[in-house]
């Protein structure tokens, strides 16, 4: 019997023996990647503009930014954000914005207005600066006036904090102002001169960041420190290191997720994988994963719709991860996380060709290769659509993508429905309770088509009773329930046997 040591629920994941093997679980995705600026902390994005406000504009040497845009373009919903930078980077700052306070503007009379930071490490700071302007309070003896601060980025101004004071119980107080809403500087050792009528601000001076650098080269070790970012987070996860083919980072993510148990990983191709042996030895970083039901890897790279650039070539080579986690999203809230994310009605928004031409033939090769790899595929018509659903696993269980996800949304969902069992008096009251929770949402994820069977009984049962909570149990403080579940397996080949007989045809369909 497993140790249990914190209080809480625990769901383990067994192999049945008696089966074969809705509401929206609410999965968000995760983005690592570099950024040309922003935390490197998990940071919740609710939509596009909040990416933009964050971490800037789309520039073609990020490809972190291309890969949110397309999952909110595909459906995607909160993501989080995990810019990662290399451990020399260093920011911008040495910046003492100067006043006055006793009316000489002398140099030598000059003192600390406050002191300004670049908000994140990098060579973008060093193109920051500030500039002060007068406000409409005047100062006086005794009462702080008010002034404006100016950042602009390089000759563009990005922000502009008006009437902003020195007075720490104002509601403009500077310090608080701009470390709680700018995106681009904090403050620090602001002034705390006494307010004399005499205060005068230096309006004519520009003042510039400076010291910021990207640092060395981002490595494998910044990648996987950043994985373990993760652990605060809850919900479902699909977890994307945009156009990384590391093995070592791939493990991490994968062995995160599958530590995790509500987590998966899209596993993006290299840009370059332009035939179908190069995709093969791409894919072959990623062979024997020990948790390779957690992942899948698509490929080849896209050629998509470029939202930075106008007119006809508009087009850019595009690493798909971002818009395949915001079809899986899409596919989850549409039908349920039971239904694969590919088909014929899994098209790739803003996708308008691939960088390799892959017959059916090479798609199947790689589908059925060593380490599973999901094709897409040009329709014409149709557009761009995902034409696999395979895990990184050749184990039946964990073979399929939305068997693991399934298995995943059970697990985080019945502990979620069972959190308010824990401390309750363990006796049948509290097993009775639990049945009928568990069986409730089963019932519900079962009419929504997540679950096989002809009724409800077919697809589920639940125990949680006598047989299994037993006196020693009891007095462990466990309460074991066992659930049964008959998973959505995807129907992938189609086989149609037909016969010819005189006067008609007739046609046998097998899945």
């Amino acid at each position: 019997m497993p140790t249990y040591s914190t209080p809480g629920v625990y769901v383990n994941e067994g192999t049945l023996s008696s089966l074969t093997p809705s509401f929206s679980g609410g999965t968000a995705a995760v983005f690592f990647g570099e950024a040309e600026r922003g935390p490197t902390t998990v940071t919740a994005i609710d939509n596009w503009a909040s990416y933009k406000r964050t971490y800037g504009d789309l520039k073609d040497a990020y490809d972190i930014g291309y890969a949110v845009y397309h999952y909110f373009a595909n459906g995607g919903r909160t993501c989080y954000v995990v810019r990662v930078a290399a451990s020399d980077a260093a920011i911008a700052d040495n910046t003492s914005i100067e006043y006055y306070p006793n009316g000489d503007t002398g140099a030598s009379s000059a003192a600390t207005l406050f002191d300004a930071d670049a908000i994140s490490a990098g060579a973008w700071g060093n193109s920051l600066k500030i500039n002060i302007v007068n406000g409409q309070q005047a100062y006086s003896d005794g009462t702080h006036g008010t002034f404006t601060v100016v950042i602009t980025d390089g000759t563009t101004e990005v922000e502009r904090w008006t009437e902003v004071s020195l007075d720490p119980n104002s509601s403009r107080y500077v310090g608080t102002v701009i470390n709680t809403y700018s995106n681009y500087i904090v403050v620090s050792n602001v002034s705390t001169e006494n307010a004399t009528a005499d205060n005068t601000f230096d309006t004519a001076s520009t003042f510039s960041l400076a010291n910021g650098s990207d640092g060395s080269a981002v490595a494998d070790s910044d990648y996987t420190t950043a994985v373990d970012l993760l652990d605060p987070l809850e919900g479902m996860l699909l977890l994307n290191a945009v156009g990384n083919t590391s093995g070592t980072v791939i493990t991490a993510l994968v062995n995160k997720a599958a530590a995790r148990g509500d987590s998966f990983v899209i596993v993006d191709p290299d840009k370059t994988d332009e035939t179908l042996s190069s995709i093969q030895t791409t894919s072959s970083n990623f062979t024997n994963q020990s948790n390779g039901g957690y992942a899948a890897h698509y490929a080849p790279a896209l050629k998509m719709v470029d939202p930075a650039k106008t007119g006809p070539g508009a087009i850019r080579v595009t690493y798909p991860g971002g818009a395949v986690a915001g079809l899986m999203v899409r596919t989850e809230t549409q039908r349920s996380v039971a239904k694969a994310p590919a088909g014929f009605d899994a098209d790739i928004r803003g996708a308008i060709g691939l960088v390799a031409n892959l017959s059916n033939t090479d798609i199947g090769t790689l589908y059925d290769g060593s380490t599973p790899i999901n094709a897409f595929k040009a329709v014409p018509g149709g557009g761009v659509v995902v034409y696999g659903a395979r895990t990184l696993s050749r184990t039946a269980t964990d073979k399929f993508i939305p068997v693991r996800r399934t298995l995943n949304y059970l697990k985080y969902s019945l502990k979620r429905v069972t959190d308010f069992a824990v401390f309750q008096p363990n006796d049948p009251n509290l097993w009775n309770r639990i049945n009928l929770t568990v069986a409730s949402f089963l019932g519900e994820f079962y009419r929504s088509g997540g679950l096989k069977g002809a009724n409800a009984s077919q697809a589920f049962y639940v125990v949680c009773n006598s047989t299994n909570n037993t006196a020693a149990s009891i007095d462990q403080g466990i309460v074991n329930v066992e659930v049964g579940v008959a998973l959505q397996y995807p129907a992938e080949f189609i086989v149609i046997n037909l016969s010819q007989w005189t006067g008609g045809g007739n046609a046998a369909e097998s899945l």
